[in-house]
């Protein structure tokens, strides 16, 4: 790649009329994936506040009143009114368009006044945080000016919209673009009393870049473009260079401004946390992540280190869902169990734009955010108190990638009311009573070292189907499962197998047989070994040739083969039961697997007589408040895609037992401040809770 100074650069897209007169940031291009280096966060950055909004402003150039009803003390009247402490707002959209008088860029053609500006001084004078949103690998403006700079696939193809197709091209940082976004951050840094930045869309096609770029660097670097994995690990080499330019830029001009860099935030992001402030796990419940997202990636984003919040929308559906509000109660849901996770919250919006909000939405956020505010005291400094842990099998290089092994065992921990947490590789699994291993952590020399050194400490350890294998899959790694393993179930055109619970094992299952709904091992119990489920085959496996009525075959008869087996505190699962349970949610499974914890956790953090829709969590304060929260918000199919929680279904008369080695000294409801009466015996805390109306938190004085 030629080296280009930034004026030539500005000169070549013609766009901007020149280029502010400071020094150009050092360029990592050809660099390994840089380590400690002046895109590393402050030590002391601006603290994160409860009640942020994001509001999008993705305007079109096409649009021709830009701004035309924007009055900045309406606007921040607005926000105020709302309870809102913190805002995001846009300097660039994915349009290209910027929104202050630009010498860099481009400023939207018909916005007549410095809308940023104006946007930030506001909200400053009303003690609003006031954070700053750069579109990274979205500008539609660039894309169409410097097609040399667009992310290419295999066959040389855009990645993004098709060239007839209304949507976004995705640009590519291993361009000179990443000059171009980072002296628009650096304009905005040097002119504006921004609190931080917010940079958005930062990943790539999982296939990686094929432009000329991107191919000319690998071979440079020795790398090899017809490898998948060459071409991820080189995506991943330049979005950290990516994130240390555009954060050492924000450090030189505003040294503790909040950092965010978006579509970062994934199971296995320890190498970047350098570049973070504070973490956001965008998870829309209306649009492509579903309620089981941020239940999967806030127990795994609050044990990094570093705040976070969770961010939901107004919209019914997802971004950009103009002329749509979300149900009161959904919104009141979704930033709740934001505070039970030990998070912040955040609510995104779109404005119209004219520059004008829309009142019912602010309204709406204002219910939701003064409720928030209110139990804030009980919220600060909060974390999680956990006591299982199961290990993530997402896929460790995409953005909110998640698992249905990962969904399921989720799934079943929240409606068993256990405390747990998502783990990665690195995590300290000596930190848990139980450890899961959910279905398909094959085992290197690493992982089984982690594990049997974990059960050296006294640890109690599920697995299921190939965990526990080593690498080829051909036997266990992990010999203490007491297990041989025999192959892959024959029965895959059934598509399952059959199960049978066995004397010790039988609570809350039927006593018949049960299919499995996914085919998985086939295994023979050691001497020493205790079968606690046995496997029954069907007459025949299923096939054109020969099959017997509408899905699966009957079952025949028994075999000496183990489903589920215990060897001193390890207990085996030979089929894929997480990933079963979230594709066909068979309460049979999800007692399969509370009857497992009982055997290796007899006595859990928590007890509480409520419904399987229930979710309750336990939080822990730096003074030593422990904080129970429950929440009732049953959400319900109501559209091929899409869950609704519109109703507020009040439960009465909660029995509650909180494990405690002492009584405390008060027990009361949150933040109504009404004393529950209570009694410590065998080592918990009983209360009843006379009624939870959504979300009802429950704190404990030590």
């Amino acid at each position: 790649m030629e080296p280009i100074t930034r004026r030539s650069f500005v000169k070549s897209l013609g766009l901007g009329a020149g280029l502010l007169s400071v020094p150009a940031t050092p360029s990592a291009e050809g660099s390994d994936i840089p380590g400690e280096r002046a895109g590393s966060p402050p030590a002391d950055p601006v603290e994160l506040r409860f009640r942020q909004l994001h509001l999008d402003f993705h305007t079109s150039p096409l649009i021709p009143d830009v701004g035309k009803d924007f009055n900045a003390d309406e606007f921040a009247e607005t926000l105020k009114a709302a309870s809102i402490d913190s805002v995001n707002m846009f300097a660039k959209g994915h349009h290209g368009m910027s929104y202050y008088p630009t010498k860099v860029g481009v400023m939207h053609p018909h916005l007549k006044f410095d809308l940023l500006g104006q946007m930030i001084e506001a909200c400053h004078r009303r003690n609003i945080h006031a954070v700053t949103y750069i579109s990274v690998m979205w500008d539609m403006h660039a894309a169409m000016h410097h097609a040399d700079w667009r992310v290419l696939d295999e066959h040389g193809a855009d990645a993004g919209a098709a060239p007839l197709e209304a949507g976004w091209i995705r640009i590519c940082t291993n361009t000179p673009y990443l000059d171009y976004v980072n002296a628009q951050a650096e304009e905005v840094a040097r002119n504006y009393d921004t609190d931080g930045f917010w940079f958005d869309i930062l990943f790539y096609p999982p296939e990686g870049c094929f432009c000329p770029y991107c191919m000319r660097e690998r071979e440079k670097l020795g790398m090899d473009s017809t490898q998948p994995e060459d071409r991820r690990k080189h995506a991943e080499m330049v979005l950290m260079r990516t994130m240390d330019r555009l954060g050492g830029t924000v450090r030189r001009y505003k040294p503790r401004a909040l950092t965010f860099f978006n579509g970062r935030v994934r199971i296995g992001m320890r190498p970047e946390l350098k570049y973070f402030t504070h973490l956001e796990i965008e998870s829309l419940p209306g649009g492509q992540w579903g309620y089981a997202h941020f239940a999967v990636m806030s127990r795994y984003i609050r044990n990094l280190g570093l705040d976070y919040l969770g961010m939901t929308g107004r919209f019914h559906r997802s971004w950009g869902d103009f002329g749509s509000l979300r149900n009161q109660t959904a919104l009141d849901y979704e930033c709740f169990r934001m505070l039970a996770q030990a998070g912040k919250c955040s609510v995104g919006d779109q404005m119209h734009p004219r520059g004008k909000l829309v009142k019912p939405v602010y309204e709406r956020i204002g219910n939701t955010y003064r409720s928030v505010a209110e139990k804030e005291p009980w919220c600060r400094g909060a974390r999680a108190v956990t006591e299982i842990g199961f290990l993530s099998t997402a896929h460790f290089t995409s953005a909110g990638a998640l698992t249905q092994s990962d969904k399921g065992v989720t799934n079943m921990l929240s409606q068993l009311h256990h405390q747990f947490d998502a783990l990665d590789a690195e995590s300290d699994f000596s930190r848990y009573r139980v450890l899961i291993l959910p279905d398909y952590h094959r085992m290197d020399s690493m992982l089984l070292r982690k594990v049997r050194n974990y059960l050296a400490g006294g640890g109690g350890l599920i697995l299921s189907h190939e965990s526990g294998l080593n690498p080829e899959g051909k036997q266990f790694a992990l010999s203490e499962t007491g297990v041989d393993y025999v192959g892959p179930s024959p029965y895959q055109g059934d598509k399952g197998d059959y199960l049978e619970a066995l004397d010790g094992f039988t609570q809350g299952i039927p006593p018949m047989v049960h299919f499995t709904y996914e085919a998985g091992s086939i295994v023979n119990a050691q001497a020493g070994t205790e079968a606690l489920a046995r496997f029954w085959k069907p007459y025949f496996d299923r096939s054109y040739l020969h099959f017997s009525s509408h899905h699966q075959t009957a079952w025949d008869q028994p075999v000496n083969h183990a489903v589920v087996t215990q060897r001193d505190r390890v207990i085996y699962i030979s089929f894929p039961i997480f990933e079963s349970y979230a594709l066909n949610s068979y309460s049979v499974q999800k007692q399969v697997v509370a009857n497992s914890i009982r055997r290796l956790l007899p006595n859990p953090l928590i007890e509480v007589k409520a419904p399987s829709t229930a979710e309750v969590t336990l939080t822990e304060q730096p003074e030593g408040r422990r904080v129970v929260h429950i929440l009732h918000y049953p959400a319900e199919r109501r559209a091929p895609d899409l869950d609704i929680v519109e109703d507020v279904i009040p439960l009465s008369n909660v029995k509650l037992a909180l494990r405690m080695e002492r009584a405390p000294r008060q027990v009361y409801l949150a933040p109504q401040r009404q004393n529950l009466k209570f009694d410590h015996r065998q080592g918990y805390a009983h209360v009843v809770v006379p009624e939870v109306s959504g979300h009802q938190m429950i704190a404990f004085e030590i």
